[in-house]
């Protein structure tokens, strides 16, 4: 489905339906390359889109540097580093997250930006801890919520969406923890229907598709706010009642720091269609969806695990090599040609004549 079309569907129900009869359409190479039109002749930097990224702390300044990579990689005009405020130093002697940035990425853009609408989309909240938050980032942070462009919010910065709804259009980036910390913050119970209790055990039962698709569908309508909900199947839920799945993953995505790559091309995307999904937020599922496709097609190409054929595409589950998240960033431009090789002609077409 091609994004004008996913426009006129603002209201309209999955038509598609997923194993287990899960009200989800399954999202995959195609639906992803039409989300990512290469610039054309009339773009700047301004019209490939600005995003803003506002991640990092003195405990995790990697998380900073791995956000800002992945944004960039994925292919935008211009990232914008936005440090928090009165955050500590380090106790280990560790850079600055804005050091470590600009060590890694001079082309950068320092500081807030002047006018908040100079800003296409924001990422906040990878790589922080919300207990040694000060007061002035909070307020920061919920002017940012309380904006017009969208916003990618993970990890640390999940905890500002349960009290208030986001004016902003939003997506949140939970793993399973996060979600159920999430679903008792919004009053929704102890846990999700169909999920197990909560236990020790690094073997827990897996969450059924159907289960996970209605939660995260449940907790999208009570907060106002998009849902993507991680896992080796990502299942992403609009507020107005659209889902979609994305996977299964390669398993060599397990590792730390690919939730924070995640995060930073799901901002890179949702910037470069920032005027779109102001005037719909629904887009944020077809966009969100699309994000996990192109994380896990970067995986498989940096694990060796994806087939010859363009697109994804995976061998056995056990072969591959070992990765890190830097490894999944240095092939997201691959990743990005690849998937963009599989879009239908009529939306090749649409995007050449349109400058995107």
């Amino acid at each position: 489905m091609t994004p004008s079309s996913r426009r006129t569907r603002r209201n309209a129900a999955p038509t598609t339906t997923a194993p287990e009869s899960v009200p989800a359409e399954a999202w995959g190479d195609s639906q992803t390359g039409a989300w990512l039109p290469a610039p054309g002749l009339a773009d700047d930097k301004y019209r490939r889109g600005v995003l803003a990224v506002r991640t990092g702390s003195a405990v995790f300044p990697g998380a900073a540097v791995l956000s800002v990579s992945a944004a960039w990689r994925t292919g935008i005009g211009m990232v914008r580093y936005v440090p928090a405020v009165d955050d500590r130093a380090s106790e280990h002697g560790l850079p600055s997250p804005a050091a470590a940035v600009l060590a890694a990425h001079p082309e950068t853009v320092f500081g807030a930006p002047a006018d908040p609408a100079n800003c296409d989309a924001w990422v906040i909240g990878s790589g922080t801890d919300p207990d040694q938050r000060s007061e002035a980032e909070r307020d920061a942070l919920a002017a940012i919520l309380g904006g017009a462009a969208p916003v990618v919010v993970d990890a640390g910065a999940l905890d500002l969406v349960t009290g208030e709804r986001p004016a902003a259009p939003a997506i949140l980036t939970p793993h399973a923890g996060e979600f159920t910390r999430l679903w008792q913050a919004a009053g929704l119970g102890t846990k999700p229907e169909g999920w197990p209790a909560r236990t020790r055990s690094k073997r827990a039962r897996p969450v059924k598709t159907e289960a996970r698709v209605a939660a995260a569908l449940q907790l999208a309508e009570r907060l106002g706010a998009a849902v993507l909900l991680k896992g080796s199947t990502s299942v992403t839920a609009t507020p107005g009642g659209q889902a979609f799945l994305s996977g299964p993953a390669t398993p060599w995505l397990a590792t730390a720091g690919t939730g924070d790559v995640l995060a930073g091309v799901l901002g890179a995307l949702a910037a470069s269609q920032g005027d779109a999904i102001r005037e719909d937020p629904e887009l944020l599922g077809a966009i969100a969806a699309s994000a996990a496709v192109v994380h896990d097609v970067a995986a498989r190409l940096a694990s060796g695990t994806i087939t010859e054929t363009t697109g994804g595409g995976s061998a056995s589950a056990s072969s591959g090599i070992p990765i890190t998240a830097a490894d999944v960033i240095a092939a997201v431009p691959e990743a990005v040609a690849r998937l963009r090789a599989t879009r239908p002609t009529a939306s090749r077409s649409r995007h050449q004549r349109s400058g995107g």
